[in-house]
């Protein structure tokens, strides 16, 4: 559904820069600084190939010395930038507290666009993780116990993973204990005739295909969508959309937090979010 507003309003509502407009000079160069130190630092592997492009790699962060003989309990995380910013590692940092709560965290990477569509980022998501659940023995990953999150575009890519048949890709039908959208996108159509379309090149019945809210919701794990208090209108909305959708959705609005601020919640293990996350994956 398109909001009835202006063009240029509704272009508004899905620029984040406008709420945290220092956050590329602030937050990020935080999060890459501390990311380079632990993707030295840190056990596990990364640059892990799951696909023949140059983006289809994940970093798996572990901590010290060997895992469990079950494997480490897996944190999976999805980044965001509109499917057209940003790479994993730049969000290396995401890994630190689950690593210190002997926890491993995998980040994912993908194809971004215009080189790739969001249907096709939504594929190579499938493939990173079932590169991971199958090789999980050799990777010292619990298959049984990984959680899922994504911020953002990744918050869409995460529900897009919850209504996927994963038996097609020889996985469990649900192989998530808990599943996290954070400042999630779940309808697209709104973003058909805005800038941000110049780089997804969605059509109408695309981006209706591609939208979460309009698909069956297939795994049936715990799923949080969370958004910040302080975000644009749309993002208020999206949020409640999908917990209108979708049956079993626990809506969380967090005061204070815009689309960036919130994220960084999952740099902290002092967080109610950090903690909700890795609460199934506790050793």
């Amino acid at each position: 559904m398109i909001p009835d507003l202006p063009l240029a309003e509704l272009a508004r509502r899905y620029n984040n820069d406008e709420t945290a407009p220092d956050w590329s000079q602030t937050l990020l160069p935080r999060w890459q600084r501390d990311g380079a130190s632990l993707r030295s630092q840190a056990g596990g592997a990364r640059d892990l190939a799951y696909g023949p492009k140059p983006r289809n790699r994940y970093d798996l962060f572990a901590p010290p010395g060997r895992a469990p003989d079950a494997g480490w309990p897996t944190f999976v995380f999805i980044h965001g930038g509109y499917w057209q910013e940003l790479s994993k590692d730049d969000w290396s940092a995401i890994a630190a507290p689950f690593v210190r709560h002997g926890m491993a965290a995998a980040i994912l990477g993908y194809t971004l666009c215009p080189e790739n569509t969001v249907r096709g980022i939504a594929a190579e998501i499938v493939a990173a993780i079932a590169h991971l659940w199958h090789h999980a023995a050799e990777l010292g990953v619990d298959r049984e116990r990984l959680s899922l999150a994504g911020h953002s575009a990744g918050g869409h890519l995460t529900a897009c993973c919850l209504s996927e048949d994963w038996t097609r890709s020889q996985l469990p039908a649900t192989p998530f204990v808990r599943a996290a959208a954070i400042s999630g996108i779940f309808d697209l159509e709104p973003l058909v005739p805005i800038y941000l379309n110049d780089a997804l090149k969605l059509t109408r019945d695309e981006a209706l295909a591609m939208s979460p809210a309009y698909r069956e919701r297939r795994v049936q794990c715990e799923f949080i969508a969370a958004v910040g208090g302080a975000e644009l209108p749309e993002f208020l909305r999206q949020n409640r959309l999908i917990g209108q959708r979708w049956s079993d959705v626990a809506e969380w609005e967090i005061p204070g937090l815009n689309h960036f601020t919130i994220v960084d919640q999952l740099t902290r293990d002092d967080t109610a979010l950090f903690e909700r996350v890795a609460e199934g994956l506790r050793i």
